[in-house]
Protein backbone atom coordinates (compact mmCIF):
# COMPACT_ATOMS: atom_id res chain seq x y z
CA UNK A 1 0.00 0.00 0.00
CA UNK A 2 1.09 3.50 -0.70
CA UNK A 3 1.97 6.13 1.94
CA UNK A 4 -1.52 8.00 3.37
CA UNK A 5 -1.80 10.83 5.39
CA UNK A 6 -3.19 10.08 8.95
CA UNK A 7 -3.00 13.33 10.71
CA UNK A 8 -2.11 16.84 9.20
CA UNK A 9 1.44 15.86 9.32
CA UNK A 10 1.77 12.47 9.64
CA UNK A 11 2.32 9.73 6.76
CA UNK A 12 2.39 5.82 7.12
CA UNK A 13 2.15 3.02 5.03
CA UNK A 14 2.41 -1.25 6.30
CA UNK A 15 6.23 -2.35 5.81
CA UNK A 16 6.29 -4.63 3.09
CA UNK A 17 7.42 -8.28 3.36
CA UNK A 18 11.00 -7.56 2.81
CA UNK A 19 11.12 -4.70 5.35
CA UNK A 20 9.65 -6.67 7.80
CA UNK A 21 11.80 -9.65 7.52
CA UNK A 22 15.17 -7.34 8.09
CA UNK A 23 13.22 -5.65 11.09
CA UNK A 24 12.61 -8.95 12.72
CA UNK A 25 16.21 -9.62 12.52
CA UNK A 26 16.86 -6.42 13.58
CA UNK A 27 14.73 -6.54 16.62
CA UNK A 28 16.12 -9.57 17.63
CA UNK A 29 18.43 -7.98 19.24
CA UNK A 30 16.15 -4.88 21.21
CA UNK A 31 16.42 -6.73 24.79
CA UNK A 32 20.30 -6.53 24.68
CA UNK A 33 20.13 -2.97 23.36
CA UNK A 34 21.32 -3.60 20.21
CA UNK A 35 20.56 -3.98 16.23
CA UNK A 36 21.24 -7.02 14.64
CA UNK A 37 22.24 -6.47 10.83
CA UNK A 38 21.94 -2.74 11.54
CA UNK A 39 24.12 -0.87 8.72
CA UNK A 40 27.20 0.77 9.26
CA UNK A 41 28.60 3.44 6.48
CA UNK A 42 32.10 4.98 6.51
CA UNK A 43 34.20 7.74 4.67
CA UNK A 44 37.50 8.78 6.03
CA UNK A 45 37.99 12.05 4.31
CA UNK A 46 40.92 14.98 3.62
CA UNK A 47 39.76 18.65 3.31
CA UNK A 48 41.20 21.71 1.71
CA UNK A 49 40.72 25.18 1.51
CA UNK A 50 38.11 26.50 3.89
CA UNK A 51 37.19 23.10 5.44
CA UNK A 52 41.29 22.79 6.10
CA UNK A 53 41.80 22.49 9.88
CA UNK A 54 38.58 24.01 10.94
CA UNK A 55 36.31 21.18 12.72
CA UNK A 56 33.87 23.76 13.55
CA UNK A 57 33.28 25.15 10.46
CA UNK A 58 33.29 21.04 8.93
CA UNK A 59 31.07 19.83 11.71
CA UNK A 60 28.34 22.69 10.64
CA UNK A 61 28.35 22.12 7.28
CA UNK A 62 27.77 18.69 7.56
CA UNK A 63 24.73 19.20 10.27
CA UNK A 64 23.04 21.66 7.33
CA UNK A 65 24.03 18.55 4.85
CA UNK A 66 22.41 15.98 7.15
CA UNK A 67 19.24 18.10 7.16
CA UNK A 68 18.99 18.73 3.45
CA UNK A 69 19.66 15.00 3.28
CA UNK A 70 16.48 14.55 5.26
CA UNK A 71 14.97 16.75 2.52
CA UNK A 72 16.02 14.53 0.28
CA UNK A 73 15.38 11.03 1.72
CA UNK A 74 12.86 11.65 3.81
CA UNK A 75 12.83 8.04 5.05
CA UNK A 76 15.76 8.35 7.26
CA UNK A 77 13.26 10.17 9.86
CA UNK A 78 10.72 7.47 9.08
CA UNK A 79 10.14 5.28 12.19
CA UNK A 80 8.56 1.92 12.64
CA UNK A 81 5.25 1.80 14.71
CA UNK A 82 4.20 -1.60 15.01
CA UNK A 83 3.71 -3.10 11.45
CA UNK A 84 3.87 0.14 9.53
CA UNK A 85 6.32 3.22 9.15
CA UNK A 86 5.54 6.68 10.15
CA UNK A 87 6.87 9.86 8.71
CA UNK A 88 6.20 13.27 10.42
CA UNK A 89 6.79 16.64 8.20
CA UNK A 90 8.16 18.95 10.73
CA UNK A 91 5.79 22.11 10.99
CA UNK A 92 8.75 24.43 12.98
CA UNK A 93 12.39 25.02 12.41
CA UNK A 94 12.12 23.93 16.04
CA UNK A 95 11.07 20.60 15.27
CA UNK A 96 13.54 20.04 12.38
CA UNK A 97 16.61 21.17 14.61
CA UNK A 98 15.02 18.84 17.38
CA UNK A 99 15.56 16.12 14.79
CA UNK A 100 18.99 16.87 13.54
CA UNK A 101 20.33 17.64 17.29
CA UNK A 102 19.02 13.62 17.83
CA UNK A 103 20.12 12.45 15.17
CA UNK A 104 23.62 14.25 14.30
CA UNK A 105 26.54 13.70 16.88
CA UNK A 106 30.38 15.28 16.99
CA UNK A 107 31.83 12.83 18.97
CA UNK A 108 35.12 14.27 20.10
CA UNK A 109 36.65 11.83 21.88
CA UNK A 110 36.56 8.95 19.73
CA UNK A 111 39.55 7.91 18.26
CA UNK A 112 38.20 5.63 15.36
CA UNK A 113 34.78 4.44 14.11
CA UNK A 114 35.71 1.13 14.70
CA UNK A 115 35.73 2.14 18.01
CA UNK A 116 32.75 3.82 18.42
CA UNK A 117 30.92 1.56 16.80
CA UNK A 118 30.74 -1.35 19.36
CA UNK A 119 29.24 1.52 21.34
CA UNK A 120 25.66 2.27 19.09
CA UNK A 121 22.54 1.52 20.22
CA UNK A 122 18.96 1.47 18.29
CA UNK A 123 17.34 4.52 17.64
CA UNK A 124 13.98 5.28 15.43
CA UNK A 125 15.63 6.94 12.60
CA UNK A 126 19.09 6.88 10.97
CA UNK A 127 22.55 8.57 12.40
CA UNK A 128 25.13 10.22 11.33
CA UNK A 129 28.17 10.95 13.28
CA UNK A 130 31.21 13.04 12.81
CA UNK A 131 35.01 11.89 14.51
CA UNK A 132 36.95 15.35 14.09
CA UNK A 133 39.96 12.94 15.48
CA UNK A 134 40.20 10.53 12.34
CA UNK A 135 38.18 12.80 9.98
CA UNK A 136 35.93 10.24 10.02
CA UNK A 137 31.55 10.72 8.87
CA UNK A 138 29.72 7.72 9.99
CA UNK A 139 26.10 6.71 8.81
CA UNK A 140 24.15 4.43 10.62
CA UNK A 141 20.78 2.72 10.37
CA UNK A 142 18.52 0.14 10.84
CA UNK A 143 18.60 -2.19 7.77
CA UNK A 144 15.01 -2.35 7.01
CA UNK A 145 15.64 1.31 5.70
CA UNK A 146 18.50 0.90 3.40
CA UNK A 147 20.97 -1.90 2.18
CA UNK A 148 24.48 -1.41 0.97
CA UNK A 149 24.56 -0.04 -2.00
CA UNK A 150 21.91 1.97 -1.14
CA UNK A 151 23.59 3.38 1.66
CA UNK A 152 26.95 4.09 -0.25
CA UNK A 153 24.44 6.20 -2.34
CA UNK A 154 23.33 8.09 0.47
CA UNK A 155 27.16 8.49 1.51
CA UNK A 156 27.40 10.39 -2.25
CA UNK A 157 24.76 12.61 -1.81
CA UNK A 158 25.60 13.54 1.62
CA UNK A 159 29.07 14.39 -0.08
CA UNK A 160 28.01 16.44 -2.30
CA UNK A 161 26.14 18.52 -0.10
CA UNK A 162 29.05 18.88 2.62
CA UNK A 163 31.01 20.10 -0.32
CA UNK A 164 28.57 23.06 -2.16
CA UNK A 165 30.12 26.60 -0.94
CA UNK A 166 26.66 27.49 -1.59
CA UNK A 167 24.49 25.31 0.70
CA UNK A 168 22.00 27.30 2.70
CA UNK A 169 22.56 28.50 6.31
CA UNK A 170 19.12 27.54 7.41
CA UNK A 171 17.28 24.31 5.63
CA UNK A 172 13.94 25.11 7.34
CA UNK A 173 13.55 28.77 5.08
CA UNK A 174 15.37 27.19 2.14
CA UNK A 175 13.63 23.87 1.55
CA UNK A 176 9.43 23.42 0.99
CA UNK A 177 9.17 21.40 3.84
CA UNK A 178 6.06 19.10 3.48
CA UNK A 179 6.42 18.37 -0.25
CA UNK A 180 9.24 15.77 0.67
CA UNK A 181 6.74 13.63 1.35
CA UNK A 182 6.85 12.97 -1.91
CA UNK A 183 9.88 11.16 -2.28
CA UNK A 184 9.04 8.39 0.63
CA UNK A 185 9.73 5.32 -0.98
CA UNK A 186 7.82 2.20 -1.18
CA UNK A 187 7.95 -1.19 -0.20
CA UNK A 188 10.26 -3.09 -2.96
CA UNK A 189 7.14 -5.38 -3.39
CA UNK A 190 5.06 -2.13 -4.39
CA UNK A 191 8.06 -0.83 -6.51
CA UNK A 192 7.85 -4.39 -8.51
CA UNK A 193 4.30 -4.57 -8.85
CA UNK A 194 3.83 -8.01 -6.96
CA UNK A 195 0.52 -8.64 -6.29
CA UNK A 196 -0.83 -9.15 -2.74
CA UNK A 197 -2.06 -12.70 -3.00
CA UNK A 198 0.56 -14.84 -5.50
CA UNK A 199 -0.39 -16.97 -8.28
CA UNK A 200 0.71 -20.53 -7.98
CA UNK A 201 3.49 -19.79 -10.12
CA UNK A 202 4.83 -17.04 -7.65
CA UNK A 203 3.80 -19.20 -4.96
CA UNK A 204 5.95 -21.71 -6.25
CA UNK A 205 8.74 -19.32 -6.81
CA UNK A 206 8.55 -18.08 -3.42
CA UNK A 207 8.92 -21.35 -2.16
CA UNK A 208 11.69 -22.56 -4.04
CA UNK A 209 14.24 -19.23 -3.11
CA UNK A 210 13.08 -20.15 0.53
CA UNK A 211 13.90 -24.05 0.48
CA UNK A 212 17.58 -23.18 -0.15
CA UNK A 213 18.12 -21.96 3.58
CA UNK A 214 17.48 -25.65 4.12
CA UNK A 215 21.17 -25.90 2.96
CA UNK A 216 22.02 -24.39 6.06
CA UNK A 217 21.46 -27.45 8.33
CA UNK A 218 24.81 -29.49 8.80
CA UNK A 219 27.14 -26.72 7.86
CA UNK A 220 30.47 -26.18 9.02
CA UNK A 221 31.43 -23.44 11.21
CA UNK A 222 34.78 -22.14 12.78
CA UNK A 223 35.54 -22.33 16.58
CA UNK A 224 33.56 -19.72 18.93
CA UNK A 225 34.60 -17.77 22.71
CA UNK A 226 32.15 -18.60 25.24
CA UNK A 227 29.40 -21.53 25.54
CA UNK A 228 25.52 -21.19 25.18
CA UNK A 229 24.86 -18.41 27.87
CA UNK A 230 27.41 -15.93 26.29
CA UNK A 231 25.80 -12.97 25.47
CA UNK A 232 27.08 -10.65 22.54
CA UNK A 233 28.50 -7.35 22.82
CA UNK A 234 29.91 -4.94 20.54
CA UNK A 235 30.68 -5.55 16.65
CA UNK A 236 34.48 -5.35 15.47
CA UNK A 237 35.64 -5.45 12.31
CA UNK A 238 39.63 -6.20 10.63
CA UNK A 239 40.30 -5.95 7.41
CA UNK A 240 43.06 -6.19 4.61
CA UNK A 241 43.46 -4.53 1.84
CA UNK A 242 45.18 -5.38 -1.32
CA UNK A 243 47.64 -2.95 -2.72
CA UNK A 244 46.51 -1.49 -6.49
CA UNK A 245 49.12 -3.40 -7.75
CA UNK A 246 47.78 -6.94 -6.69
CA UNK A 247 44.53 -5.77 -7.44
CA UNK A 248 45.03 -5.11 -10.73
CA UNK A 249 46.56 -7.99 -10.78
CA UNK A 250 43.94 -10.08 -9.46
CA UNK A 251 41.39 -8.11 -11.33
CA UNK A 252 43.32 -9.77 -14.52
CA UNK A 253 43.53 -13.00 -13.22
CA UNK A 254 39.78 -13.85 -12.86
CA UNK A 255 39.09 -12.12 -16.30
CA UNK A 256 41.51 -14.37 -17.54
CA UNK A 257 39.51 -17.63 -15.96
CA UNK A 258 36.26 -16.03 -17.11
CA UNK A 259 35.35 -15.50 -12.94
CA UNK A 260 34.60 -12.50 -11.47
CA UNK A 261 36.16 -10.91 -8.52
CA UNK A 262 32.86 -11.79 -6.32
CA UNK A 263 33.17 -15.36 -7.59
CA UNK A 264 36.80 -15.97 -6.56
CA UNK A 265 36.76 -13.75 -3.10
CA UNK A 266 33.90 -16.44 -2.25
CA UNK A 267 35.86 -19.91 -3.43
CA UNK A 268 38.58 -18.20 -0.82
CA UNK A 269 36.03 -17.22 1.97
CA UNK A 270 34.89 -21.01 1.22
CA UNK A 271 37.92 -22.58 1.81
CA UNK A 272 38.91 -20.23 4.69
CA UNK A 273 36.09 -21.45 6.36
CA UNK A 274 36.76 -25.07 5.72
CA UNK A 275 41.05 -24.69 7.02
CA UNK A 276 40.28 -22.63 10.03
CA UNK A 277 37.19 -24.45 11.00
CA UNK A 278 36.43 -26.33 14.18
CA UNK A 279 38.02 -29.88 13.50
CA UNK A 280 35.12 -31.65 14.27
CA UNK A 281 33.08 -29.82 11.29
CA UNK A 282 35.70 -30.41 8.54
CA UNK A 283 33.66 -32.81 6.34
CA UNK A 284 30.83 -30.63 6.22
CA UNK A 285 29.82 -28.68 3.67
CA UNK A 286 30.00 -25.29 3.87
CA UNK A 287 26.90 -22.61 3.00
CA UNK A 288 26.62 -19.05 2.75
CA UNK A 289 24.25 -16.30 0.77
CA UNK A 290 24.57 -14.99 -2.94
CA UNK A 291 23.51 -11.56 -2.52
CA UNK A 292 22.03 -9.64 -5.44
CA UNK A 293 21.22 -5.53 -5.48
CA UNK A 294 17.46 -5.46 -7.15
CA UNK A 295 18.08 -1.78 -7.67
CA UNK A 296 18.43 -2.39 -11.47
CA UNK A 297 15.55 -4.72 -11.88
CA UNK A 298 13.23 -1.66 -10.02
CA UNK A 299 11.08 0.73 -12.83
CA UNK A 300 12.62 4.16 -12.69
CA UNK A 301 12.54 5.98 -10.37
CA UNK A 302 13.09 3.22 -8.43
CA UNK A 303 16.74 2.19 -9.74
CA UNK A 304 18.33 5.19 -9.14
CA UNK A 305 19.86 7.08 -6.67
CA UNK A 306 16.54 9.11 -5.77
CA UNK A 307 15.76 6.40 -3.14
CA UNK A 308 18.87 5.40 -1.56
CA UNK A 309 17.12 5.19 0.85
CA UNK A 310 14.44 2.18 0.25
CA UNK A 311 16.00 -1.73 1.15
CA UNK A 312 16.34 -3.16 -2.44
CA UNK A 313 18.00 -6.45 -1.29
CA UNK A 314 18.03 -10.05 -2.13
CA UNK A 315 19.66 -13.38 -1.96
CA UNK A 316 19.53 -17.29 -1.70
CA UNK A 317 21.59 -20.08 -0.01
CA UNK A 318 24.24 -21.99 -1.37
CA UNK A 319 26.79 -24.66 -0.42
CA UNK A 320 29.90 -26.42 -1.53
CA UNK A 321 31.75 -29.51 -0.37
CA UNK A 322 34.60 -29.57 1.02
CA UNK A 323 35.27 -32.57 -1.48
CA UNK A 324 35.75 -30.10 -4.53
CA UNK A 325 38.87 -27.88 -4.98
CA UNK A 326 38.86 -23.93 -5.25
CA UNK A 327 38.33 -23.64 -9.15
CA UNK A 328 34.85 -25.80 -8.78
CA UNK A 329 33.51 -23.55 -6.15
CA UNK A 330 34.98 -20.21 -8.06
CA UNK A 331 32.63 -21.63 -11.24
CA UNK A 332 29.96 -22.81 -9.08
CA UNK A 333 29.83 -19.35 -7.35
CA UNK A 334 30.23 -17.85 -10.59
CA UNK A 335 27.50 -19.52 -12.52
CA UNK A 336 25.34 -18.40 -9.27
CA UNK A 337 26.27 -14.67 -9.77
CA UNK A 338 25.63 -14.63 -13.36
CA UNK A 339 22.05 -15.56 -12.52
CA UNK A 340 19.68 -12.76 -14.05
CA UNK A 341 17.00 -11.41 -11.26
CA UNK A 342 14.16 -12.85 -13.48
CA UNK A 343 10.19 -11.02 -13.14
CA UNK A 344 9.71 -14.86 -12.26
CA UNK A 345 11.38 -14.49 -9.17
CA UNK A 346 10.50 -10.74 -8.66
CA UNK A 347 6.79 -12.18 -8.88
CA UNK A 348 7.60 -14.44 -6.40
CA UNK A 349 9.81 -12.27 -3.36
CA UNK A 350 6.57 -11.36 -1.52
CA UNK A 351 5.98 -15.26 -0.82
CA UNK A 352 10.01 -15.76 -0.24
CA UNK A 353 9.59 -12.39 2.11
CA UNK A 354 6.66 -14.17 4.43
CA UNK A 355 7.65 -17.67 4.01
CA UNK A 356 11.41 -16.25 5.95
CA UNK A 357 9.16 -14.17 8.31
CA UNK A 358 7.78 -17.04 9.40
CA UNK A 359 10.47 -19.27 9.92
CA UNK A 360 12.15 -16.23 12.09
CA UNK A 361 8.77 -16.31 14.06
CA UNK A 362 8.54 -19.51 14.15
CA UNK A 363 12.49 -20.38 15.24
CA UNK A 364 13.80 -21.36 18.72
CA UNK A 365 15.26 -18.42 20.82
CA UNK A 366 18.22 -20.68 21.24
CA UNK A 367 19.87 -23.34 19.55
CA UNK A 368 22.22 -26.08 21.00
CA UNK A 369 24.93 -25.24 18.66
CA UNK A 370 24.01 -22.04 16.12
CA UNK A 371 25.68 -21.42 13.12
CA UNK A 372 29.08 -20.02 12.94
CA UNK A 373 30.35 -19.28 9.44
CA UNK A 374 31.96 -16.61 7.67
CA UNK A 375 29.10 -15.34 5.34
CA UNK A 376 30.34 -12.95 2.32
CA UNK A 377 28.72 -9.61 1.28
CA UNK A 378 30.19 -8.31 -1.90
CA UNK A 379 29.39 -4.45 -2.86
CA UNK A 380 31.25 -4.44 -6.08
CA UNK A 381 33.53 -1.39 -6.91
CA UNK A 382 32.55 1.68 -4.93
CA UNK A 383 33.29 4.49 -7.50
CA UNK A 384 30.01 3.20 -9.08
CA UNK A 385 28.70 5.64 -6.45
CA UNK A 386 30.99 7.64 -4.92
CA UNK A 387 33.35 10.00 -6.42
CA UNK A 388 37.34 10.17 -4.88
CA UNK A 389 36.76 14.30 -4.51
CA UNK A 390 34.06 16.82 -4.68
CA UNK A 391 34.00 20.72 -4.27
CA UNK A 392 36.53 22.27 -6.16
CA UNK A 393 40.44 23.02 -6.37
CA UNK A 394 40.35 25.41 -3.53
CA UNK A 395 37.94 23.57 -1.26
CA UNK A 396 37.90 20.01 -1.35
CA UNK A 397 36.85 17.01 0.25
CA UNK A 398 39.14 14.07 -0.59
CA UNK A 399 38.34 10.63 0.55
CA UNK A 400 40.68 8.67 1.52
CA UNK A 401 38.75 5.24 2.12
CA UNK A 402 35.25 3.79 2.29
CA UNK A 403 34.02 0.88 5.04
CA UNK A 404 30.77 -0.77 4.95
CA UNK A 405 29.46 -3.24 7.48
CA UNK A 406 27.30 -4.87 9.81
CA UNK A 407 26.24 -4.42 13.41
CA UNK A 408 26.75 -8.96 13.89
CA UNK A 409 25.09 -9.90 17.34
CA UNK A 410 25.37 -13.74 16.74
CA UNK A 411 28.45 -15.84 15.84
CA UNK A 412 27.86 -15.95 12.67
CA UNK A 413 30.60 -12.98 10.75
CA UNK A 414 30.55 -11.34 7.36
CA UNK A 415 33.16 -10.65 5.22
CA UNK A 416 32.37 -7.30 3.29
CA UNK A 417 33.75 -7.20 -0.39
CA UNK A 418 34.72 -3.92 -2.11
CA UNK A 419 37.48 -2.06 -4.49
CA UNK A 420 37.75 1.48 -3.63
CA UNK A 421 40.99 3.50 -5.39
CA UNK A 422 41.74 0.70 -7.07
CA UNK A 423 42.34 -1.55 -3.61
CA UNK A 424 40.39 -4.25 -2.71
CA UNK A 425 39.21 -4.89 0.67
CA UNK A 426 38.29 -8.03 3.18
CA UNK A 427 37.19 -6.38 5.79
CA UNK A 428 35.11 -8.95 8.17
CA UNK A 429 32.62 -8.00 10.65
CA UNK A 430 32.23 -9.93 13.97
CA UNK A 431 31.05 -9.92 17.59
CA UNK A 432 33.86 -9.51 19.72
CA UNK A 433 32.16 -11.49 22.61
CA UNK A 434 32.43 -15.10 20.49
CA UNK A 435 35.60 -14.37 18.06
CA UNK A 436 39.02 -13.45 19.17
CA UNK A 437 40.64 -9.95 16.93
CA UNK A 438 43.61 -12.32 16.16
CA UNK A 439 41.22 -15.35 14.40
CA UNK A 440 39.38 -12.80 12.57
CA UNK A 441 42.89 -11.35 11.13
CA UNK A 442 44.23 -14.92 10.87
CA UNK A 443 41.04 -15.67 8.73
CA UNK A 444 41.37 -12.55 6.60
CA UNK A 445 44.52 -13.20 5.93
CA UNK A 446 44.14 -16.94 4.78
CA UNK A 447 41.60 -15.41 2.63
CA UNK A 448 43.90 -13.45 0.89
CA UNK A 449 46.30 -16.23 0.42
CA UNK A 450 44.02 -18.55 -1.02
CA UNK A 451 43.03 -15.88 -3.58
CA UNK A 452 46.14 -15.25 -4.64
CA UNK A 453 47.34 -18.29 -4.58
CA UNK A 454 44.78 -20.02 -6.54
CA UNK A 455 44.76 -16.55 -9.20
CA UNK A 456 48.75 -17.06 -9.22
CA UNK A 457 49.33 -14.06 -8.58
CA UNK A 458 52.57 -12.73 -6.27
CA UNK A 459 51.38 -10.43 -3.49
CA UNK A 460 53.00 -7.31 -3.05
CA UNK A 461 51.37 -5.90 -0.36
Amino acid sequence: MPWSQSEDNVFSRPLGENETFLKLIGDSGLSLQREHWAVNFTAKIDTTGSFDDDDEFLAAQLRRAWAHLRFQHPSLAAEPEGNHLRYTVPLSKIALQDWVDKTFTVVSDAPSTSELITTLKPTPYAQLYFLPKSREILGHTAHWRSDGVGTMMLLNALLELLARPDLPQDPWTALPWGQEVGSLPPSVEEAAAVPEEPSSAQAAQGRKAFETFGLAAGAIGIPCLGDSTTIPRGTRCVCVTLSPQTTAAVVEAVRSRDLSVTAAVHASIAAANFQLADPSQRDRHYTSTIRFTLRPYMPKPYSGPEYASMLLTTGWMAQVSPAENWATHAQKYRQEYRTAISPEYLGGHREYARLLCDLLRNSPETEEKPPSEVDISSIGVIEKWIRREYGTPNSSIRVQAISVGLEMLTRQAVCFVWTFRDCLNLQIVYNKAFHAPEQMQAFAETTRAVLLKELGVMGTD
